[in-house]
């Protein structure tokens, strides 16, 4: 069983061993991994600056415990690696996320203003605070507390968390990152990515798909270039099919009667061009081959830019009104 106290000693005597060390061959040793983006192996190592293979591994293990380099197999093989490590200073600066750095007592060492301006809360109340003291139930749960000592561990975590502050609804996207200090020590920092209109717009449209569902006129989505995506229920009854599939992935052309196709081309350029929603009636055919006449309102859906990305089409039959008429 491992002292909690063993890492520390052992620090000190990495640190004893790199003033002794020769900094000569630590710069060799980094440069050439720096020039190899695709990592070395001891052996490689040991060919390209001229120092026998024990020499080299011990630098290495050295290298590897103070954060400087990284290791990984290949089968037999260890492949060694300059550690990717961007500067603190520079991630907690310039992101526009929201970043909390913590050390391996959970306790938060750094925190970037857009975090304060989010959480609303005083650099000062976080600061030297164990994660669970911070105000914020978001962080004090099992499973966020969990996720953080696994990636003091090394395990890279994605969570994402629900959390209220003051009187507004927050969902977030927190990226739990296992990070090595200069001293060697294990840590971790959180970057915490605001999702919350992303997910108003799913639950938006949960309720515009039931909507959908309940609705008695036929809904026909299509791609851009008229391909059928998605349909309800009561599309089915007007087509007389009985499944999805029986209309998802054809072109919403083959739907209309022949002799009114040539009209719809003209109606959905001008919709294109115009981006106004238009109504028109068209004669369709049923799966049996039966013509009928309905009454359609088509639109353009369009993404956040304003991009025209597909089309609506919302039908109800007027077949038996016309004949009566």
């Amino acid at each position: 069983m491992h002292n909690r106290y063993t890492k520390p000693k052992c620090l000190k005597i990495v640190a004893i061993i790199h003033m002794v060390m020769n900094q000569e061959q630590i710069s060799k040793i980094t440069k050439v991994l720096r020039d190899n983006s695709r990592g070395m192996t001891v052996t490689e190592i040991s060919k390209e600056i001229g120092l026998n293979r024990n020499s080299v591994a011990k630098y290495l293990e050295v290298l590897l415990i103070s954060g400087h380099v990284e290791m990984r197999s290949y089968g037999p093989a260890k492949v060694f690696f300059l550690s990717q490590r961007v500067p603190m200073s520079a991630l907690i600066d310039f992101s526009s996320d929201y970043i909390i750095i913590l050390d391996r007592d959970l306790k938060a060492i750094q925190v970037n203003d857009n975090f304060l301006k989010l959480t609303n809360i005083e650099r000062s109340a976080i600061l030297g605070q164990r994660i669970e003291d911070i105000s914020l139930p978001a962080f004090n749960t099992p499973a966020m507390v969990s996720n953080l000592k696994a990636a003091l561990n090394g395990k890279k975590i994605t969570q994402e968390i629900e959390c209220s502050i003051g009187n507004k609804r927050h969902y977030c996207n927190v990226k739990i990152i296992p990070t090595t200090f200069e001293d060697g020590l294990p840590g971790v920092t959180m970057i915490l990515e605001d999702i919350t209109e992303r997910k108003k717009m799913e639950e938006e449209l949960i309720l515009l798909s039931n909507a959908v569902k309940m609705s008695t006129d036929s809904i026909v989505i299509t791609d851009i270039d008229t391909k059928i995506l998605d349909v309800n229920e009561a599309t089915l009854r007007m087509y007389g099919v009985d499944d999805k599939s029986d209309l998802i992935g054809k072109n919403s052309f083959d739907l209309i009667a022949p002799e009114d196709r040539e009209n719809a081309s003209v109606v959905l350029s001008d919709l294109m061009e115009k981006g106004s929603r238009k109504i028109q009636e068209f004669k369709v055919l049923t799966r049996d081959g039966t013509k009928k006449v309905i009454e359609m309102s088509l639109g353009v859906i369009k993404d956040a830019d304003g991009k025209p990305i597909g089309l609506v089409a919302i039908s109800r039959d007027v077949h038996e009104h016309k004949k009566t008429k």
